[in-house]
């Protein structure tokens, strides 16, 4: 049954439109010079890299002020909130103890100017002021950024389930943990496809360290839970939240972020396999777009489901105990 009118559908999508429009125009507007007269410039985009979090900040906000006008379930601000930390402490990880190892930032214009130490692993100490405060703002935004998106299409543009539905459906669940053994033999063959890949191909030179990280910590945890929490995400919202990450990751990243050299890769860390016509970003910068939708939403669900169980942790994520006859 239709819950709106085609007005208010039109409403929606102009709301949409300006909300990714208007920090765009903003972040633009700190561009200076053209990308080929980068390196020739002393300044070209001022505080680019910190505008640029508009385009996360501002859908945050205006998604934030609808969930609570419009609230579904209780279990939903407790599973953004959860689900939201646990991807931005993963991001966290990964610039603090692979940050030094797999980026370069060498435009402190761009920025604030507040760098964080990163991990050495070749000297085995922490490098000074290297990471930007705004990597760490990133991950917090860009995980909610995913998670409430995909939460409006599930719950408005998409709707799928209704939430005394999926409440009954998450107290039939027997435990969270129930590995989907075919992924995981997908995910092996594609480890090794790439690190063969690393070895034989254009650039063996160092390690596929990012691919590695990408693969280890970004697919293989959700892999343990993907049989039981599959039939409780709703697919459709998922395509609808990463293909909204996708374009503003095409605008930040490989528009910006790159040729402007907000950030790079070291290249002896990738596969060698470069996007040419996006300023030679890797492989793996793509793929991560797809693993920070996929982890957040799953993660999400996890949380979501696990609330709406009501069990104390070791049950819900192992089984109910067998009771004694």
């Amino acid at each position: 049954m239709r819950t709106t009118t085609p007005r208010q559908d039109i409403y929606t999508i102009l709301a949409m439109m300006a909300t990714i429009g208007l920090p765009a125009l903003l972040t633009l507007g700190t561009v200076h010079v053209r990308p080929e007269f980068v390196n020739g410039a002393s300044n070209p985009s001022p505080y680019g890299y910190t505008v640029s979090l508009s385009l996360f900040l501002f859908p945050v906000l205006t998604l934030a002020v609808f969930h609570s006008r419009y609230p579904r379930h209780h279990t939903h601000r407790r599973a953004l909130f959860a689900a939201s930390g646990v991807i931005a402490v993963l991001g966290f990880v990964l610039d603090l103890f692979f940050g030094h190892s797999f980026f370069v930032f060498r435009d402190p214009s761009a920025t604030l100017g507040v760098r964080l130490p990163a991990w050495d692993w070749s000297a085995w100490q922490w490098a000074p002021s290297y990471l930007p405060l705004e990597e760490f703002a990133f991950y917090i935004l860009g995980a909610l950024f995913v998670i409430t998106t995909y939460l409006w299409f599930s719950e408005y543009w998409l709707q799928d389930y209704e939430p005394h539905e999926y409440e009954a459906s998450s107290r039939e669940v027997d435990k969270l943990i129930e590995p989907s053994w075919r992924s995981l033999l997908l995910w092996g063959a594609l480890l090794v496809a790439g690190l063969v890949f690393k070895r034989y191909g254009p650039h063996p030179e160092g390690m596929a360290g990012y691919f590695l990280f990408i693969m280890v910590l970004g697919f293989l945890p959700t892999f343990l839970f993907l049989r039981s929490i599959a039939a409780f995400v709703n697919w459709r919202a998922f395509m609808g939240s990463f293909a909204a990450l996708l374009l503003v990751s095409l605008m930040w990243e490989a528009t910006l972020g790159v040729p402007y050299n907000w950030w790079n890769y070291k290249r002896d860390q990738m596969l060698g396999v470069e996007i040419q016509a996006w300023s030679g970003l890797p492989l793996e910068a793509v793929l991560l777009w797809l693993v920070i939708a996929w982890d957040c939403v799953i993660a999400f669900e996890i949380f979501r489901v696990f609330f709406h169980m009501d069990r104390k942790p070791m049950k819900a994520l192992f089984g109910q105990a067998t009771r004694s006859t």
